[in-house]
C-alpha cells in the first residue's frame, strides 16, 4: 500500500493507494498550519500501518518538505519521494520551454485528465481552483497547449480587502459563500446577479471573474477543436465554482492523486 500525499499551497490531501487492486482505500484532507506540522501529521496517519512508499507531489516550499521528511523518517524509519516535472511523461508533452518551471501540481492533474479521456480522442481542458486558479489545455495527441494562472478566488478577495482602503470588511468575508438563488423547486445554484452590499458585491464579483476567465478559456478551445474538448475541474473550490460554468465539467477532487498514482510506478 502506498501513501499518497498531495501538499498545496494551502491544504493536505492524501489517500492509501492499492496499486494492484488500482484503487484508494482511504483518503484525508487538512489546512496546514507550518507552526503544527508535526502534530497535524500524527493526526491524520498516526494510526496507519506501514505503508510501502510515501509518494509526494509537493508545491509549498522546502520547509513543509523538511518536516514532513522528518516525520516519516522517524514515524516509518522510510525516505519519502517526490515527483517532479518532466518534459514528457504517460502520453503528455509539456509546453514549457523550462519544463521544471510548470507546477508538480499542474503537471499531475494534467497527466491524469489526459489518460481519462485519452481514448475519446478530443482535446482536454484541466482547471484548477484553489489558491490559485489554473486552466491548462491538452491537445486530443497529448501536447499541452500551455496554460493560466490567475489569483484564486479566495486570493482574488483577501487583493481587494488588503489594497483597498473602502473596503473595510476584515477577513470575516473570506468564510462565506455568496449567495444562493433557487432555480426550480428544492434546487438553488450560487447567484452571480446584482449585489446591493459591497461584501456581496466582492464575493460575486470575484466569483464571475473566476467563472468568466474559464469559459473563456473553455470557449476558444472549442473554436480551435471543433466543440471536441473534455472538461475536468478540481481544487477546493471547484465544487462552488463548477454550477455556474457554461461548459460540461466533471469535477474530480482527488485529480492530483489519481496523477500521483500514475507516476508512483516510476518514482523509486
Amino acid at each position: 500500500m502506498n501513501l499518497l500525499i498531495d501538499i498545496g499551497n494551502s491544504r493536505i490531501k492524501w489517500c492509501l493507494y492499492n496499486s494492484v487492486e488500482n484503487e484508494f482505500v482511504s483518503e484525508g484532507a487538512m489546512l496546514h498550519d507550518k507552526a503544527e506540522l508535526p502534530a497535524l501529521f500524527s493526526e491524520q496517519w498516526g494510526l496507519l500501518d506501514n505503508p510501502d512508499r510515501v509518494v509526494i507531489s509537493n508545491v509549498s516550499g522546502q520547509q513543509l518538505a523538511e518536516s514532513m521528511d522528518a516525520w516519516v523518517d522517524k514515524k516509518w524509519q522510510m525516505k519519502s519521494e517526490y515527483v517532479k516535472t518532466e518534459a514528457f511523461s504517460h502520453g503528455v508533452s509539456n509546453a514549457y520551454s523550462d519544463y521544471q518551471e510548470l507546477g508538480v501540481d499542474r503537471w499531475m492533474a494534467m497527466i491524469a485528465a489526459w489518460q481519462r479521456f485519452r481514448k475519446e480522442g478530443k482535446a482536454v481542458c484541466v482547471v484548477d481552483c484553489g489558491t490559485a486558479t489554473t486552466i491548462d489545455g491538452i491537445s486530443a495527441s497529448g501536447q499541452h497547449l500551455g496554460g493560466y494562472i490567475i489569483p484564486g478566488y479566495s486570493v482574488m478577495q483577501e487583493m481587494l480587502i488588503n489594497n483597498t482602503s473602502d473596503i473595510k470588511m476584515g477577513k470575516n468575508i473570506l468564510t462565506r459563500k455568496i449567495l444562493r438563488k433557487e432555480t426550480s423547486p428544492g434546487k438553488t445554484v450560487s447567484s452571480i446577479n446584482f449585489s446591493s452590499s459591497t461584501e456581496e458585491g466582492v464575493n460575486s464579483g470575484c466569483y464571475l471573474a473566476t467563472i468568466s476567465v474559464i469559459d473563456s478559456v473553455v470557449t476558444s478551445m472549442q473554436d480551435d477543436f471543433g466543440k471536441q474538448v473534455n472538461c475536468i475541474i478540481t481544487g477546493g473550490h471547484a465544487e462552488l465554482v463548477v454550477e455556474q460554468l457554461a461548459g460540461n465539467f466533471e469535477h474530480e477532487p482527488k485529480l492530483v492523486l489519481h496523477g500521483l498514482a500514475m507516476l508512483s510506478g516510476k518514482v523509486q
